[in-house]
């Protein structure tokens, strides 16, 4: 079976086992695990463990990468927006000039 490779820097364990972490991690949805990290941090920053066996370095970088990917989504959608807005403009501008 082809090892996984997690789509975001890992310094926590290796293969197989920071694929299921990924995987259990992304079953429990993204504002899911945010929440039991902030409770995490805020009631138990000693602990090791954040969910279940996973840890708080690695539900860290899952967050980061998450909230990356999410700020790469919102920079396409607007200069698509911005894009879009300006062809408008100088398509309406152009069109106005030639009456």
């Amino acid at each position: 079976m082809k090892p996984h490779k997690l789509p975001f820097e890992n310094r926590w364990t290796n293969g197989e086992h920071g694929w299921q972490w990924h995987c259990e991690l992304e079953r429990l949805g993204l504002m899911n695990v945010r929440t039991m990290f902030a409770d995490h941090e805020t009631r138990h920053p000693g602990k090791r463990a954040v969910i279940f066996d996973i840890p708080g370095g690695f539900v860290r970088d899952w967050l980061a990468f998450h909230d990356r990917r999410t700020a790469r989504r919102q920079f396409l959608w607007r200069a698509t927006v911005i894009g879009l807005t300006l062809v408008t403009a100088v398509g309406t501008a152009l069109n106005l000039l030639r009456m």
